[in-house]
């Protein structure tokens, strides 16, 4: 069987490197300068982090409550602004556009630890054109820096995986809890590290690996807290809105979901609850409705949990990217399970990519599930589907990385 893209392995990796760079770049500036020209970054809305950190220097009022979100992105956003002394999007607009186009280099770099070097260059490709991840980059949310910094995570994790225990162990805990900084939902990732690690590298290992990763794991979420509550004088982990995801996506009604931060609003108004408070209001009423009907909450822990990995689009997406996002996610999801059985006998240490896919699905079985909260995984989709359509693009027998 002939090679069917023998370009991918014609460069050495710096050149590849160089190359797969400056081609996720050049794909995730066209999607800017469409989203711009069309302003569809304001149509399909953004979080409160760019409006947190121009109130953070001072160019807008701070609101009473400043801790609806976790830290880092709001912070990465106002030390910029602050830097350049411009209160506009484009300078963060295109901070994502390097570090979306770096991802894509990372992510080469962790498959190198798991597939052959052509696989995984196969996989970079994948990842510069993958649709999903340059949708996001564009917009004024955190999936293009968490994906940055997650697989740099990983990229560590790899690189330290076989080596004795040290203090580069305890610095990677703290670089894991700058990603959960970015993204509170990756807080309690280190208890399905463990079971990974545990079942590759023994008991022992897993144990005080993850011993080591502990205390930088919890200090940026700690130093945040210790500062609400002197603000506040109250305890806030990480993000004042964890009760409001937790209840607004406890069903399986696609109308409910479509219409329950209305709701919620309206009820958190009429009821004069506090912005500060209102959510722990919803985890209350979250956790009575669990207590109230146990097997109907678990009902719908198990649905969110199938949802997560639907292929199709809900609204406000139009029945053209319905139709194109559905069809890519049936492909992807079909060469990846395909490259899931390759991994599995392989004997490659693909543990910490089983445990990221299996806890980010568990969490938004919980908190509120959409498919943008799926984004993360693509990387790791995109390194399994790579090794999944390989044996069928390159010649057998080729030797590993």
């Amino acid at each position: 069987m002939e090679d069917r893209l023998p370009f991918l392995t014609r460069w050495s990796a710096r050149r590849f490197d160089l190359s797969v760079f400056a081609f996720a770049l050049a794909a995730r500036l066209a999607a800017l300068g469409v989203f711009q020209a069309k302003g569809l970054g304001d149509a399909y809305g953004r979080d409160l982090y760019f409006n947190l950190a121009l109130a953070w220097i001072g160019r807008l009022p701070m609101p009473v409550f400043d801790a609806t979100h976790p830290p880092l992105y709001t912070a990465l956003i106002a030390g910029v602004l602050g830097l350049l002394g411009t209160s506009s999007q484009l300078p963060i607009l295109f901070l994502h556009v390097i570090l979306g186009a770096g991802s894509v280099v990372l992510a080469r770099r962790v498959g190198a630890f798991l597939v052959d070097d052509r696989t995984a260059r196969l996989a970079a490709l994948w990842l510069a054109l993958d649709p999903a991840v340059i949708f996001f980059t564009p917009q004024l949310q955190t999936e293009t820096l968490f994906v940055a910094m997650m697989l740099a995570f990983f990229l560590g994790l790899y690189a330290l995986w076989d080596k004795p225990l040290s203090w580069r162990h305890a610095a990677l805990g703290l670089w894991g809890g700058l990603c959960v900084s970015c993204r509170s939902v990756f807080g309690a990732f280190p208890g399905f590290l463990f079971f990974a690690i545990w079942r590759s590298k023994g008991f022992a290992r897993a144990l005080f690996f993850c011993l080591l990763l502990a205390p930088g794991w919890f200090l940026p979420s700690g130093v945040w807290t210790a500062r609400n509550y002197l603000k506040y004088g109250r305890f806030v982990p990480l993000s004042g809105q964890m009760g409001w995801t937790l209840y607004e996506g406890f069903t399986l009604d696609r109308e409910v979901v479509r219409n329950h931060p209305v709701e919620m609003a309206a009820e958190a108004s009429r009821m004069g609850i506090a912005t500060q408070d209102i959510g722990a209001y919803f985890f209350a009423k979250w956790k009575a409705a669990v207590r109230e009907n146990p097997l109907r909450s678990a009902g719908i822990v198990a649905g969110k949990a199938l949802l997560y990995w639907r292929p199709w689009l809900y609204d406000p997406y139009t029945g053209w990217q319905r139709a194109v996002m559905g069809a890519y996610f049936v492909f992807l999801f079909a060469c990846a399970l395909m490259g899931a059985r390759t991994a599995l006998a392989s004997g490659a240490p693909w543990g910490p990519v089983w445990a990221v896919l299996a806890y980010h699905t568990a969490a938004h079985a919980v908190f509120l599930t959409t498919l943008r909260y799926r984004v993360p995984l693509e990387p790791f989709l995109c390194l399994l589907a790579a090794a999944g359509v390989a044996p069928y693009l390159f010649r057998r027998g080729a030797p590993r990385a």
